[in-house]
């Protein structure tokens, strides 16, 4: 009961608190267009696309780079497990850099640790 008092109490202090005047009744901020409500559609519609094309394009310009950075990273690790540089252990995915002269402690063979 006197939470329910509480909430009307509240309500009402809040409708008598003065509201600002300066809140227009008007949208101001979208213009009225010269052309037909269906030329203004289609106009917008047309718009819309071309920013939806631009996107994508930059989309798929982000993947095309990122391709070609994996192809360069996988050359240089490639490169990296040649040269002795790096190993791999026989049932790992990732690759580890070799401390100068610790490729006998891992038995490296190949780029695999442990590998035959």
């Amino acid at each position: 009961m006197a939470s329910k008092f509480f909430k009307e109490a509240i309500s009402w202090g809040i409708k008598q608190l003065p509201r600002s005047k300066k809140v227009s009744p008007d949208i101001k901020s979208v213009k009225p267009t010269k052309l037909s409500v269906t030329e203004s559609l289609k106009k917008t519609k047309s718009k819309e696309y071309i920013q939806r094309i631009r996107k994508l394009d930059e989309a798929q310009d982000k993947v095309k780079k990122g391709k070609q950075m994996i192809k360069e990273g996988q050359k240089e690790r490639k490169g990296m497990v040649a040269t002795g540089k790096a190993f791999q252990f026989r049932d790992k995915k990732s690759y580890h850099a070799v401390e100068p002269g610790d490729s006998k402690k891992y038995n490296i063979k190949k780029g695999i640790a442990g590998g035959d």
